[in-house]
């Protein structure tokens, strides 16, 4: 399994969220840990591929957290909706 790392960004943005919702973030990210290469346990969570190695995985309706899976570890770098993924992408 690999290990997880969290951008500082995105780490300032999840501490100022409610606990709740921070609960809900770090159940995904524990999902996305257990899920990545294993393509039958991800069915359902809506991790999907945008480009090279970066990926998204839901974490709400509107909500989605974008990692890169490098080899030895999945770097989570945003939380944001579709539009902000979107601009995220270009700016790599």
């Amino acid at each position: 399994m690999k290990t997880i790392c969290i951008h500082a960004g995105l780490l300032k943005h999840l501490r100022s969220l409610p606990a709740t919702e921070r609960k809900e973030i770090g159940a995904r990210i524990a999902e996305a840990q257990r899920s990545v290469g294993q393509s039958h346990l991800h069915k359902g969570l809506g991790l999907r591929k945008l480009q090279d190695d970066y990926f998204e995985i839901r974490a709400g309706l509107k909500l989605r957290l974008v990692f890169d899976n490098t080899p030895s570890e999945l770097v989570f770098e945003m939380l944001g909706d579709p539009d902000d993924v979107k601009k995220f992408l270009k700016s790599r």
